[in-house]
């Protein structure tokens, strides 16, 4: 196992000590049922979360009587970690490290829709690429191969894993390594990978460079996929049901908004990333949306225990909050 491997697991691990500790309950500080809430919420530096900003600096979670603070981190095992020990309210994460921490019996619950894959190939926002000379020229061509994913047990190891034995692929015979998103064109123009699974703005990057994508991994396993959401734990919502309602209303006029105007998003990406202005102008951005999509959120689990990801998978009406639409 890697060393980011194990940071995460112990991150997962230490959350279960915590809640244990805890008697997974609060400690009765939480936010007011009534009037202004203070929330924290664990985002990623990434185009994913624009809707969060951008719903934020247009009054949405004001509208609610919220007053909303981003806490950026940097993996979603650290978001998951840091909502079921309570450092933050409410957080988000891919879809598969969810359904792996209800497995473990985890208390988190998806509040809202994320962000999702594209409805059709044509508007992915992620692909598997390939170098320019490469003699792969379709997925059949990976067995065997050297793939990169950001994280190792990861949603894109997951999805990957998923199409290529759709495809005919012995999945088992892939040799999956972990490499940044940021650092996955150099690995493939080294030669140190034979494909990548990467995401915009990366697709982007590594396709200015030369890189053939064999299609995408998220949209080839199902279109408009769940691939990430909010969340928060069972007994924070419990404790302050009215407050995450608030938030779930705010989050999903959020996500419809900024699928309605495109170029905002990319300013609100712009204002909270490092990714170039050049860039956010031409990448194409996730899909958003309200509409939660629990179909594939099943699906997930499925291949999640398809592919032993999880030993079995987690209810997933115990998994989606009561109140989620």
């Amino acid at each position: 196992m890697t060393a980011p491997a194990l940071r995460r697991a112990a991150l997962v691990l230490a959350a279960a000590t915590l809640l244990s500790a805890a008697g997974c309950g609060g400690d009765g500080d939480g936010p007011e049922s009534s009037g202004t809430a203070e929330l924290t919420v664990g985002v990623l530096p990434i185009s994913d979360v624009a809707p969060v900003y951008l719903g934020d600096s247009k009054g949405f979670f004001r509208d609610e009587q919220i007053e909303l603070e981003h806490q950026v981190m940097q993996g979603g095992a650290e978001v998951t970690a840091a909502v079921v020990s309570g450092d933050v309210d409410l957080g988000f994460s891919a879809t598969e490290p969810l359904i792996v921490a209800k497995s473990k019996n985890l208390p988190v619950e998806i509040v809202t829709q994320g962000n999702q894959a594209a409805a059709t190939e044509e508007d992915a926002w992620d692909g598997l690429l390939v170098p320019a000379d490469s003699p792969i020229r379709e997925p059949a061509g990976l067995e065997g191969k050297t793939v990169a994913v950001n994280a190792l047990k990861s949603m894109p190891e997951l999805c990957v894993r998923a199409v290529l034995s759709r495809e005919g692929v012995d999945v088992s015979k892939l040799k999956f390594v972990e490499v940044p998103f940021p650092e996955m064109t150099a690995a493939l123009e080294a030669g140190r990978v034979d494909a990548v699974a990467a995401v915009e703005p990366f697709v982007s990057q590594a396709r200015a460079g030369g890189a053939r994508s064999l299609g995408s991994y998220l949209t080839g396993l199902q279109p408009k996929l769940t691939v990430a959401t909010y969340f928060a734990a069972s007994p924070f919502i419990a404790e302050n049901e009215d407050v995450v309602k608030r938030f779930a209303r705010a989050m999903n006029r959020s996500l419809d908004y900024a699928q309605e105007h495109p170029e905002e998003a990319r300013k609100a990406v712009v204002a909270y990333t490092e990714i170039p202005r050049p860039i956010a102008r031409v990448m194409k951005l996730p899909l958003w949306s309200s509409d939660l999509n629990p179909d594939s959120i099943e699906l997930i689990a499925q291949e999640s225990e398809r592919h032993g990801f999880v030993e079995e998978k987690p209810s997933i009406d115990e998994l989606i909050w009561d109140g989620a639409e």
